[in-house]
């Protein structure tokens, strides 16, 4: 249980644009194929990614961007933003412009070309510290999704049709591309600083980040299993599943709430998204922390606007890059150690 809760705490954490919106939407093009998608990019690469990310924590005792800057001088510092905000602006532009964009089209009435600055200008502001008690309430709300989604699976139980095991994870049909795009989310600077550092706090435990990292991991992906699931037995084919089941099974100002949920996350993701967006930037540019901040607000904004084909298969490249980064750090710091 010491390990068990945390895990499963820290898997809560990470639950972002790519569970709630990314998998499901792939959900109605992939049918059968998303459940050997996400098992493959979250419960199998995504572990070891996150065990080699908690490994350097564990290692090192610090937090990534310390590692790096002790390992590979100012340069290597500026070649981790650069990486870093190759996975993060796109997914930045999925999560906070895209998918928060037509969220809140549906919800407000807003257009879309409105309700994209709209939600990036929020987001910036709560990064920077204005509205603390609007982040803090957003934070409360959305720990209703995960009791929401378990009423939604129990309300489709009649729906659910019985698949062998063998077909279900079968490696037809998978998507690569989505695999390597949802482990480039899983590499994201937040969340790959965020497992590091987890290492770096339960190192004088040894190992127990390391497994700490995987549990969550791996819990994190049974979620997303169970929300792709819904998307399947949902049956609806929108581009966000999710809210159209809960228009489906929920009355009218239930459904409202829901997609209101939606929407915290997606806030709650997006804020410290733009704040790692803006430090990147500003340690590859020198632009103080605002400037840094609008110059990312322009780059999600513009990203927002390019089809999620086009930026999945983008991610997939620059996720690469970053588990070949972190990688790299970790036979890196490996070698220093056996040179002691």
């Amino acid at each position: 249980m010491g390990v068990i809760l945390p895990a499963l705490s820290l898997a809560i954490v990470h639950i972002a644009g790519d569970n709630i919106a990314v998998v499901p939407a792939m959900a109605a093009l992939l049918g059968n194929g998303i459940y050997a998608t996400v098992f493959l990019a979250y419960m199998i690469f995504g572990s070891v990614v996150a065990g080699v990310s908690a490994w350097i924590g564990v290692k090192s005792g610090r937090e990534l961007t310390a590692v790096v800057k002790r390992l590979l001088g100012i340069q290597g510092k500026r070649v981790l933003a650069l990486v870093v905000l190759a996975v993060s602006l796109p997914a930045s532009a999925l999560t906070g412009g895209y998918f928060a964009g037509h969220l809140l089209e549906s919800l407000t009435g807003l257009p879309y070309i409105a309700a994209v600055p709209l939600c990036i200008a929020g987001c910036s502001l709560l990064a920077v510290g204005y509205g603390r008690e609007v982040l803090r309430l957003s934070n409360y709300l959305a720990l209703l999704f995960i009791p929401a989604t378990g009423v939604m699976l129990v309300m489709l139980l009649d729906s659910i049709q019985i698949t062998s095991f063998a077909h279900i994870m079968s490696l037809e049909h998978i998507s690569w591309t989505l695999v390597l795009a949802l482990i480039g989310y899983n590499a994201c600077g937040m969340r790959s600083a965020l497992v590091v550092e987890t290492g770096a706090y339960f190192a004088p435990q040894n190992y127990t980040g390391v497994y700490l990292a995987v549990l969550a991991k791996f819990f994190e992906g049974l979620f997303t299993l169970l929300l792709a699931h819904l998307a399947l037995v949902g049956g609806t084919g929108a581009l966000m599943p999710l809210p159209a089941v809960a228009g489906q099974i929920f009355v009218p100002w239930l459904a409202i709430v829901f997609n209101s949920v939606l929407l915290c996350i997606f806030i709650n993701t997006m804020v410290p998204a733009m704040l790692v967006n803006a430090k990147q930037l500003s340690i590859l540019t020198k632009l103080k922390l605002w400037p840094a901040l609008a110059a990312a607000g322009l780059l999600i904004w513009g990203g927002s606007f390019i089809s999620l084909d086009l930026m999945l298969r983008f991610m997939s490249g620059t996720g690469l890059v970053m588990i070949v980064f972190i990688c790299f750090i970790a036979y890196v710091l490996h070698k220093q150690e056996d040179n002691k």
